[in-house]
């Protein structure tokens, strides 16, 4: 090869590819660095996030802990002063504000030190809502090895009524619970008052007319809410049930809520 045969080659061929090679390089590099970035980015942004939700979380329970200390100062300072309006409205507080072992533990000192009629008021607070909880635990280990077809025999129903609504609603919870027998409904069908200091603590707080069900109850919760409707419409009692999503991992187990 000849010197202007090789300088041709390196005008014509060499320097371009090598031109080529090179952006192609730079464009990889870019697209390269950009992803990079970009997924620093959103990794910052996802730890910044992180960080927003622990502070949120923790001023929550910081604000919930400096709650719970004034309703135990109140509680402590009524009994101190044996005074029973305070105890009374210290009560009131337990039963509206606070939930799980305070509860029941200030719940507990108030039964022990309250005045004679904040004790009694409490103990029969306290065996309702004992009574109450051994009802709920039950549905916790219904167990069932077959699942079944939908039909009404296969279910278990609870029908509570809201202890404020009085009479009227309890003969409601009766109506739903006898037209559920009524169609061959074979398993556990009850009507069962829901005491206003359950219905206090959240996760309840029902008004109106409700079904609980799982997501998986669609069908089941339907078929409920057309029968509740539908009897006490006849009976003179027009309501209209809304449909509630639960947590609580009850299988083939479907509470109705009459608190009109």
């Amino acid at each position: 090869m000849n010197w202007k045969s090789f300088s041709a080659f390196l005008q014509n061929v060499f320097i371009p590819l090598i031109t080529v090679t090179i952006a192609a390089m730079v464009a990889i590099l870019n697209f390269s660095v950009s992803n990079l970035d970009r997924e620093l980015k959103e990794q910052v942004a996802a730890v910044d996030i992180a960080i927003k939700e622990a502070r949120d979380e923790r001023e929550r329970i910081n604000a919930e802990r400096e709650f719970n200390f004034k309703i135990y100062d109140l509680v402590q300072l009524s009994l101190e002063e044996n005074n029973e309006r305070k105890q009374e409205v210290a009560k009131q507080f337990v039963l509206v504000m606070v939930d799980g072992e305070l509860r029941s533990r200030l719940l507990g000192v108030l039964e022990a030190g309250g005045t004679p009629m904040i004790k009694q008021e409490t103990a029969k607070i306290i065996a309702k809502e004992k009574e109450f909880q051994i009802e709920e635990d039950s549905n916790l280990r219904t167990d069932r090895s077959v699942k079944p077809s939908f039909d009404w025999e296969d279910w278990d129903y609870d029908i509570f009524w809201c202890s404020t609504s009085g009479a009227s609603a309890k003969e409601q919870a009766e109506f739903i619970k006898q037209q559920l027998e009524m169609e061959g409904a074979k398993g556990r069908v009850r009507v069962r008052e829901l005491f206003s200091s359950v219905n206090a603590r959240s996760g309840y707080r029902i008004s109106g007319y409700a079904i609980r069900r799982s997501e998986n109850e669609i069908v089941q919760a339907n078929a409920l809410e057309k029968l509740a409707e539908s009897v006490l419409l006849e009976k003179g009692y027009p309501a209209v049930f809304k449909q509630q999503l639960t947590s609580q991992k009850t299988r083939w187990y479907i509470s109705a809520f009459v608190c009109p």
